[in-house]
């Protein structure tokens, strides 16, 4: 059916019914040198009214099948910017006011049988990092079923582009005409249902099959499988209350030959979180990340989330910067190569004829795992957002910042976010994680120095 939501992409449906919010969140600032000349409230609303209304992706909604016997579908809906733009906080705040109203924000999750998107607009903010003037600073939040990282980078500069390219207006363009609840629209989702069922014993025999090949790489040593790891004190995370901090990051870092600006971003995330963790009494010697690998263009994947979730040991324990930057580097080599095997990769797409009520039904059903073990310590991501060409009403786009969602064992999200060559690292933390008075952002502030220093 056009429009069906893809299984992989219900993955995070799921989460929109739970306590921890499953959304992309990206914050721009855009800087006006001369206050006087910075984009009133009106303005701003109208600029976004035209530019979401030739933008597919923005204006469509989910739509639940009739009794939940499918996956939910996208239906075209006209939005209303007056409904999905808001106010955030008070006009001329200074930027550590602005990102307490926009951790308030990261509270709740956005409902996409609503709306796949909203955006909050802050008014004349000071103090913005890499900023000269009085930035207009724009929180936009995509529920995470609609795209992933890279489709929610597309869709900001189709937003705010000074030149918006057809390309980016058309990511996640996919959506349904039909009438919702309507017989033709039941039907539909019946038949959709049992298709799946009458796929569901083949394709489950070609999955053991594949899995069969993928363990006997594991075996001989050509595929390093992740393992889970002990539970520190980070891995917690309340169901609401979060911080949020943005950190510029030293321009030395994009300068290594050596490594890229993300294993070294890692790096400077693994040494300030070590030393977090010592500080309690803790090791870091296993320290891992959680991170988005996304899939290559001929990779067989149909859903709008091309990524698959890597575990990256982070050198927890080296002896100095350069060696659990290199730990770091051949953490990630390994994990890209490993989820780009075919046979790894099928196992992934299981879901795909899995039933939509069996699916469900499984993943809600929450299991006691291992109190003692997580699959990782903490969440970091990495998205470029092009090369700094938006702007609006005259006010350029000089900082983006995004952070990933946590979860109830994360309590430490990550985002190495850029534009143009200004980079950031925008950190999202539960305080019953990190709390004000651990000096986590000192702490990565420090380890970011360090490790600019070492490239240079």
């Amino acid at each position: 059916m056009r429009g069906l939501v893809d299984p992989k992409d219900a993955l995070f449906w799921l989460g929109t019914s739970d306590a921890m919010p499953t959304d992309q969140y990206f914050v721009l600032a855009f800087d006006a040198p001369v206050p006087e000349h910075a984009p009133s409230w009106d303005e701003v609303c109208a600029h976004v009214k035209t530019r979401s209304a030739a933008i597919p992706a923005l204006n469509k909604r989910l739509v639940e099948s009739p009794s939940g016997v499918d996956y939910p579908v996208w239906v075209r809906e006209e939005m209303s910017a007056e409904d999905c733009v808001t106010r955030l906080g008070e006009p001329d705040a200074t930027w550590a006011s602005c990102a307490d109203a926009i951790a308030e924000k990261l509270e709740s999750t956005v409902d996409a049988t609503v709306t796949p998107w909203q955006m909050h607009v802050a008014e004349r903010v000071r103090d913005v990092p890499y900023a000269t003037g009085t930035c207009t600073v724009v929180l936009v939040r995509f529920s995470h079923v609609l795209t992933d990282g890279l489709g929610g980078a597309a869709l900001l500069r189709a937003l705010f582009g000074r030149t918006p390219r057809p390309a980016d207006a058309d990511v996640a363009a996919e959506a349904s005409t039909v009438t919702p609840h309507g017989i033709a629209f039941r039907l539909r989702a019946c038949g959709q249902a049992v298709g799946r069922l009458t796929h569901l014993l083949p394709a489950f025999v070609s999955v053991t099959g594949a899995g069969r090949r993928a363990a006997q790489l594991i075996a001989r040593g050509d595929v390093v499988a992740p393992t889970p790891r002990a539970r520190l004190s980070v891995n917690r995370c309340a169901e609401s209350d979060r911080r949020v901090a943005v950190i510029p990051v030293p321009a030395d870092l994009t300068r290594s030959s050596e490594f890229t600006v993300t294993q070294l971003a890692l790096t400077a995330v693994s040494l300030a979180t070590e030393k977090l963790l010592r500080d309690r009494g803790e090791s870091a010697d296993s320290l891992t990340a959680m991170m988005p690998v996304a899939f290559g263009p001929d990779a067989e994947w149909q859903g709008v989330n091309r990524f698959a979730t890597g575990m990256v040991s982070m050198g927890g324990g080296a002896d100095d910067l350069a060696a659990r930057a290199r730990t770091v580097r051949s953490s990630v080599t390994a994990e890209r190569r490993r989820l780009a095997i075919p046979d790894i990769v099928k196992q992934f797409r299981l879901v795909e004829t899995v039933p939509w009520p069996i699916l469900r039904r499984v993943l809600r059903r929450r299991q006691k795992a291992d109190p003692d073990q997580v699959a990782a310590n903490l969440v970091f991501t990495s998205v470029n957002c092009g090369d700094g060409d938006m702007e609006l009403l005259g006010s350029t786009a000089v900082m983006v910042a995004g952070f990933p969602c946590l979860s109830e064992t994360l309590g430490i999200g990550i985002g190495l976010y850029g534009i143009g060559s200004a980079l950031t690292l925008g950190v999202l933390t539960a305080p019953n994680a990190v709390g004000a008075d651990d000096g986590y952002i000192e702490l990565l502030e420090s380890a970011l120095v360090d490790v600019a220093g070492m490239v240079a």
